[in-house]
């Protein structure tokens, strides 16, 4: 059950593009939650810190990393490889 203060109690009326109402439509029905809830998201974490490009770029160090630590030592090479890729994961 949620605290009390985690309840939803104030009601605001929204005015917002077509195309944003569609995009949050879209991420909804592709989650399976309701709109308000991705709303609320967006609202409390404007910011994602794990967008495309920084994943893209996270990868490349951590490849280039590995690529280095294997000629030290091949199993905390394969250990960091792994621990890299669990962030590919939700």
């Amino acid at each position: 059950m949620r605290a009390k203060t985690d309840l939803k109690t104030v009601r605001k009326t929204v005015l917002m593009t077509e195309a944003t109402a569609k995009d949050i439509d879209r991420e909804a029905a592709e989650r399976g939650i309701k709109a308000n809830a991705v709303i609320n998201e967006r609202l409390n974490h404007p910011n994602p810190d794990n967008t495309p490009s920084k994943m893209v770029l996270f990868q490349d160090y951590a490849n280039r990393a590995v690529k280095l630590m294997k000629q030290y030592s091949e199993t905390d090479a394969k250990l960091l490889e792994r621990e890299a890729n669990m962030l590919w994961k939700f």
